[in-house]
């Protein structure tokens, strides 16, 4: 059924002009307030029915393909939320009557619930390709947060406990799982387009005579201003310095520069977020600084915010963020993705082609490296730790009281700290050696004075405060949480504990978990089933 027909029976209308969108067939819908349900595989170009008004709601439909969103109990929809919809050409419509209502209306209207596919493949910022997986169990063993099981063959994801690290990409042998990125192509969208380029971004490239030549050899790709990430970690940088030295902050203090940890924190060590930094990412803070000033300089033309990013940790903070506030940021870029053009531009460049575009000192370019946000207090009371596996292991320490005299923790998800990101090109230590020769530059222009700093560090802070995401618990009731675990602790005690993962389960206490929770039977451990026929 064609929407505009769809939208006439519920009194429905789009909220901005689009035939083409009018003319749409539809056979499927999906029901939810709950973004977290969007993402379990529903079939392409389904309707979405929400009476959610933020801009999550348009990330996660983009992620899944569902090309039409209704509104329901008259909300009022702001124009951010409208024009994002208009950018990913998503039809937006709203209507006066309540979920239930919509339901019923379109279930008579020969509308029904996509088929839900039991390959949870689509994981916010990463997605599965099923043709490539044989479902090798790598992803699952690596997983930090054992997110990944093995159901008829094939990897499937949690997307509640997925954390977003990589490990997945980095470890799966036939590249199965890949990351959601934008393409280069959706500057053709916008009339002013701005680069923002992370600090990793400098560590992928040999032999560069200065910051500026990577700088102008990314502008050349097609942008038409370029800022650093590097700003908006030197102005935390400076705000965390005098949070610190005011000694109002519980200690230790933890950084909030990696958004897989903050996940990693809110799903497995919720008493460790009162210690956690408030502040958004530097991306964000920059691109809010750079769209201010491109809009008070060109206010008729529609401008374009591109994150040259160097990891999935990155993506889903922006594109499926639960932050109050719209995202300044539009499009994704994976640092891969623009390596070859920027590196022939810079083979093509004459130093007469080089323009002064740098914006940032030392402090902020150091936060590619484990330890370089850390620097910047002025103490040597800190732990700068990098791995996902080493940090839960420091976690731990600071829960148990085992950790002393640390007044920072500075915490990186990737081996090597985002040099080590999903998304780079170069190994992370030759990066490193890359990156030092930038810092360096940076050291003998600007020594270590800061560049950039906020005037009033309330810009900085996040729209909602970050909270515990329960999602390992057994279940709400403590009643049944602890029968659950009673029952787990029996099962466990009848596997052979030896965590082959043939079950597709990473060890066999997960295994014993999954079964409390209905999500498999004890028969698919097949060790087990042998040793009873024995």
């Amino acid at each position: 059924m064609k929407l505009k027909e769809i939208l006439r029976q519920i009194d429905g209308r789009l909220l901005y002009d689009n035939e083409e969108a009018e003319e749409r067939e539809y056979s499927y819908a999906v029901a939810t307030d709950l973004m977290s349900n969007v993402m379990l595989g529903n079939v392409d170009d389904s309707i979405l029915i929400t009476s959610l008004v933020n801009p999550q709601v348009i990330r996660a439909s983009e992620m899944m393909n569902i090309s039409s969103i209704i509104i329901t109990g008259d909300k009022p929809v702001q124009d951010t939320m409208i024009e994002l919809a208009q950018n990913r050409n998503i039809a937006l419509a709203t209507t006066e009557l309540p979920t239930f209502t919509v339901c019923g209306k379109l279930h008579n209207l020969g509308i029904t619930e996509g088929p839900i596919t039991d390959d949870d493949s689509n994981i916010t910022s990463i997605v599965l390709n099923g043709e490539r997986c044989i479902g090798c169990i790598h992803c699952v063993r690596e997983c930090p947060t054992e997110a990944i099981r093995i159901k008829n063959g094939k990897a499937v994801v949690d997307p509640e406990r997925c954390i977003e690290c990589g490990m997945c990409i980095k470890v799966c042998p036939r590249h199965a799982m890949r990351p959601v990125v934008d393409a280069l192509d959706a500057m053709d969208k916008y009339d002013y387009r701005i680069a923002i380029p992370s600090s990793a971004f400098f560590g992928q490239f040999e032999n560069v005579p200065s910051r500026n030549h990577l700088l102008t050899a990314l502008k050349q790709v097609g942008f038409d201003e370029v800022y650093e990430e590097a700003m908006g970690a030197e102005i935390i940088s400076d705000a965390t310095r005098r949070k610190y030295l005011s000694g109002n902050s519980k200690l230790p203090i933890i950084s909030s520069g990696c958004p897989s940890i903050l996940k990693l924190i809110q799903l497995k060590f919720p008493n460790l977020l009162e210690y956690v930094l408030e502040f958004k990412p530097p991306a964000e803070i920059v691109a809010e600084i750079a769209r201010k000033k491109a809009e008070e300089k060109y206010p008729d033309k529609k401008t374009g915010i591109f994150f040259i990013a160097p990891c999935t940790s990155k993506i889903s903070f922006i594109k499926t963020s639960e932050e109050d506030e719209e995202s300044n940021i539009d499009e994704m870029v994976a640092i891969s993705d623009v390596y070859r053009q920027v590196l022939s531009n810079l083979k093509a460049m004459k130093d007469s082609d080089v323009e002064d575009l740098e914006r940032t000192g030392v402090t902020g370019l150091r936060w590619t490296n484990p330890g370089g946000e850390s620097l910047a207090l002025g103490t040597d009371k800190f732990i700068a730790v990098d791995g996902i596996y080493e940090v839960m292991e420091i976690f731990e320490q600071i829960e148990n009281d085992k950790l002393q005299n640390v007044d920072f923790i500075e915490a990186e998800a990737c081996v090597g700290g985002c040099l080590g990101g999903s998304l780079t090109v170069e190994n992370c230590y030759s990066a490193r050696a890359n990156m030092k020769r930038i810092v360096d530059e940076a050291k003998r222009k600007y020594g270590g004075r800061f560049i950039n700093t906020a005037d009033d560090p309330a810009v900085l802070l996040r729209g909602r405060e970050l909270k515990y995401r329960p999602v390992l618990q057994l279940d709400e009731d403590l009643n049944v949480a602890l029968k659950k675990m009673e029952e787990m602790g029996r099962v466990l005690s009848e596997l052979p504990g030896i965590d082959c993962g043939v079950c597709g389960a990473p060890t066999c206490r997960a295994f014993a978990e999954d079964v409390v929770r209905g999500a498999t039977t004890e028969k698919a451990c097949i060790i087990s089933r042998r040793t009873r026929k024995r």
